[in-house]
């Protein structure tokens, strides 16, 4: 609805299968981001007008994803909850 114009060059409309909502106390959903820690460092810091001190926001990130990931034998996670779509 928000680009008609695109059903014109044959573009089909797309559903959405399911969302991944961060989530910490009962995750359905476990990312193993060890070997892409340092990536999600350096893409956070690229973003240097959000924040005064990065080295205080990059230890509370590494320390939280530890912490995820400690419960699942993880060195680094992220968690979610996944919400499947109707279809």
């Amino acid at each position: 609805m928000a680009f008609p114009e695109l059903m014109d060059q044959g573009l089909e409309p797309h559903k959405v299968k399911e969302v991944h909502m961060m989530w910490w106390d009962t995750p359905d959903v476990i990312v193993d981001i060890t070997e892409t820690i340092d990536l999600k460092m350096k893409a956070l810091q690229c973003h240097a007008s959000q924040f005064k001190d990065f080295a205080a926001v990059e230890k509370r990130i590494r320390d939280r994803n530890a912490e995820l990931g400690k419960s699942h034998g993880l060195a680094y996670a992220e968690t979610f909850e996944r919400i499947v779509m109707d279809r």
